[in-house]
This record gives structure tokens, C-alpha cells and sequence, in this order.
């Protein structure tokens, strides 16, 4: 049974995901301005790629710990603060081209204002869901982030586009503008999961971990498609402008993925629609990998359909399971899993250099089985709800 939304709930939800689409155009933005770094201003390879790392290793890492904070000593960042350090940081490099250590620091003080959005925006989203609705929900906010990593490259290259590398400074404007709009209207935490420590306990890791380690997994292949399959498209034929364009269309079929698994998991539960899906995602994908033209085209639509739809519902799945630590499993899915993830497309491409694109690409349908697999050993539901 689905539960209708409360007015409330929706401006509360459409907050945090406008929240999410800002604080997650800033690394993006990053990305985007390499080829200025290398180009122009005569960075190595090495420095521009030290900046990007430094962002992703310390946001990764630094996520459970916020979340831990929070579900522990009650510790949490405001989320408007945590926007202010993400747009600050990124937006700051536009003036300090000539101190790369200050721009080290920088980066790192972008990555700490996303490393405490997440763990603090989830745990609002975890209060104000309620059982019945808790996949959509939770989907909304998930796709925000989808959104922010969509845009920021466009919007960090029109800037360089008609300006110079200090117009990256001006985006921060966006970033002022939602920080503004939270303290004015502040999202509230109307279930106080914390208090919920008693009764639930500190919760059955066992299927967490399993949940967990299926993610990571996914988001594995999920990074090893968008980072590989431009590449595979164009070595088969494929024009780069067209084979970038079929990528997208896999993006954004996984973002009406993600609001079509999160609303049928609430209707006919969490984990048949987890563990289905990902099944589902093997033929696609290697449907993928042996068809042209438009079965190519239908297979990339429902490959990034299918893989992403189970993304907002594994979160939802985590937080039913452990109620009392919503912030540190929010810290561990959304960085650890997805940092991890992005560890194993180094290996991935490690494979390619020794076996060839096709084998490794090959390898993806059983990393997908192996995720599914480990869904469905995961004990759920849990036994009861924290709202």
C-alpha cells in the first residue's frame, strides 16, 4: 500500500533534491575545468588528476564518519553549510590558478561540504519518509544527485566557454541561493530515528553488509559502463558524438529507472524489485555488447533503466534495516560503496590493457549476477519500521 504525500513531505523532499542537484554540480565542475588546467595553465597530468582524486578519496571516506557523528552524538552539519563548502570550494579556484597547494585545499574543502550533505540530507529523508513511500521518496533525492552530475559539466563549460577560468568563481551563486533558501525554510527531522536507538537496537549488520557489498559491486559496472562504453561504441563503428549521446540516453533512462523501482517497491516490496532487476540488467547488457542500430539503442535504454532502478531502493532497504544509524549506512552507500566502485574500473581497465575492451566488458554480466546474488541472501524485511 502506498501512503499519499502530505504537502508538507513534498516541499520538504523537493528541498532537499533541489539541495541535491546544487551540491552535486560542483564536483562535475571540477572535471570539466582538467582540460583548462592542462592546456592553459600548463598543469601535469598528474597535478590535475591529484585534484580530482584528493576530492573523491576525502568525500568517499569522510561520509560514514559525518554519519556516524550524527547518529552517535547527534553531531550534524547543516546541510546549508555543507552546500556553502561544496560551491566555495570548487568556486574558489577561479582566483588561485597560481597556488596549486591552496588549491589542494580548496578541493579538499569542497569535498568536506559533500562528504556532510549526504549523511545529513539522507537522514532527513529517512525522517520524513514513511514506510509506505519510502522507495519514491528516497528516490527523489537520489535522482537530484543524477541531475547535479548531469549539469554541472554543461554549466562549468559555458562558463569557460564565454569567459575565462576566473568565471568558474560565479558558480557560486547557486550555491548562496539554496544555502539561503534552507535557513529561511529549514528541512525538519519529524521522526526522530535517534530516539529509536532502544527500541531497535543497534540493528543486524549481517544483511547490511550484504546489501553493501552488492552495491559496491553494481556501482562497479555502473561507472565501468559510462567510463567504457563510449569507447567500445566508437572502436564498433560508432561516431564519438553519437556513441557520448547514447551514454546519455543510458543516464537518463536510469533516472526514470530510479523513480520507477523506488514507487514499485513500496507497492510490491523492496527486495523483489532489487533482485529482479539486476538480473534483468544482464541481457540488456550484453545485448548491448552484440546487437547495432536500434536494438543497440533499446538495449542501452533498458540496461540503464534496470541497473539504476534498484539504486534509491537499496538506501531505502538500508535504512529499514538499521533505523538507529541512518547517517553512517547513508555515509557508507552513497561514499564507500561508490568509491569502491570506482576502484574496481581501475581494474577494469586494467583487464582491457591485458585482455582486450570485449573481454573486460564480458565481465560485467557476472559482476552484475554476483551483486545479484548477494540481494537476495539479504535477510528482509526487517522486523519492524522506524516510522
Amino acid at each position: 500500500m502506498t501512503t499519499a504525500h502530505a504537502p508538507g513531505q513534498l516541499r520538504d523532499i523537493g528541498r532537499l533534491t533541489l539541495a541535491h542537484i546544487v551540491n552535486d554540480t560542483y564536483f562535475p565542475m571540477l572535471v570539466a575545468l582538467q582540460p583548462i588546467l592542462i592546456t592553459t595553465l600548463g598543469y601535469s597530468y598528474f597535478q590535475a588528476a591529484l585534484l580530482v582524486m584528493t576530492y573523491s578519496l576525502l568525500s568517499s571516506v569522510l561520509q560514514p564518519v559525518f554519519g556516524h557523528l550524527a547518529d552517535k552524538t547527534g553531531f550534524r552539519v547543516s546541510i546549508s553549510l555543507s552546500i556553502l563548502l561544496s560551491g566555495c570550494g570548487i568556486a574558489l579556484l577561479g582566483q588561485l590558478t597560481d597556488h596549486y597547494l591552496i588549491m589542494l585545499g580548496c578541493v579538499a574543502l569542497s569535498a568536506v561540504g559533500t562528504a556532510s550533505f549526504h549523511p545529513g540530507a539522507l537522514t532527513k529523508v529517512g525522517a520524513i519518509a514513511a514506510s509506505g513511500n519510502r522507495g519514491k521518496i528516497t528516490s527523489f533525492f537520489i535522482i537530484g544527485g543524477n541531475l547535479g552530475q548531469a549539469i554541472g559539466p554543461i554549466i562549468a563549460g559555458l562558463a569557460l566557454a564565454y569567459g575565462t577560468i576566473q568565471s568558474i568563481s560565479w558558480l557560486v551563486v547557486p550555491a548562496l541561493i539554496m544555502a539561503l533558501v534552507l535557513l529561511v525554510y529549514p528541512v525538519p527531522d519529524t521522526c526522530p530515528v535517534a530516539s529509536k536507538t532502544s527500541a531497535a537496537g543497534t540493528g543486524n549488520w549481517n544483511p547490511v553488509i550484504l546489501l553493501f557489498a552488492g552495491s559496491t559491486l553494481r556501482a562497479w559496472v555502473t561507472f565501468g559502463a559510462m567510463t567504457f562504453l563510449p569507447t567500445f561504441l566508437v572502436l564498433n563503428g560508432y561516431p564519438l558524438l553519437e556513441a557520448t549521446a547514447l551514454v546519455s540516453v543510458m543516464l537518463l533512462a536510469g533516472v526514470a529507472g530510479q523513480v520507477a523501482g523506488g514507487a514499485l517497491s513500496d507497492r510490491v516490496g523492496r527486495k523483489p524489485v532489487v533482485v529482479v532487476t539486476t538480473i534483468a540488467a544482464i541481457p540488456a547488457f550484453l545485448a548491448i555488447l552484440f546487437t547495432h542500430g536500434i536494438l543497440l539503442i533499446a538495449a542501452i535504454i533498458a540496461f540503464g533503466f534496470l541497473l539504476w532502478s534498484s539504486f534509491a531502493v537499496t538506501i531505502a532497504m538500508a535504512h529499514e534495516l538499521m533505523p538507529a544509524q541512518i547517517g553512517l549506512v547513508s555515509g557508507l552507500f552513497l561514499g564507500i560503496s561508490m568509491g569502491a566502485g570506482g576502484i574496481g574500473v581501475s581494474l577494469s581497465g586494467a583487464v582491457a590493457d591485458w585482455a582486450g575492451l570485449d573481454a573486460s566488458l564480458l565481465l560485467f554480466p557476472v559482476i552484475i549476477l554476483a551483486a545479484a546474488v548477494l540481494f537476495l541472501m539479504v535477510g528482509y524485511p526487517p522486523k519492524e519500521d522506524p516510522c
